[in-house]
């Protein structure tokens, strides 16, 4: 990600100002779901594959998950 630390539009900074230009989504923490999707909305079973810009996306898998008041949830997402 160029060197450049990971944010997106609406976190806050470490001095209180929150970010208000730049994108929704981001590598890390993409509300989406998807990392950096080349094929955001498309089909996720079978072979997703986008044609045009060859890129593969694979739906998460959920490695653990411990329930509780505010349960952790840790899961992997692949994009190509």
């Amino acid at each position: 990600m160029s060197g450049k630390p990971a944010a997106r539009q609406g976190d806050m900074t470490q001095y209180g100002g929150s970010i208000v230009q730049g994108s929704a989504g981001v590598r890390i923490g993409a509300p989406t779901g998807v990392a950096c999707s080349g094929c955001p909305g498309g089909v996720t079973s079978g072979h997703p594959v986008n044609p045009l810009l060859g890129a593969k996306v694979l739906p998460g898998e959920t490695d653990i998950a411990l329930p509780g008041p505010l349960p952790f949830i840790l899961s992997r997402t692949y994009s190509s």
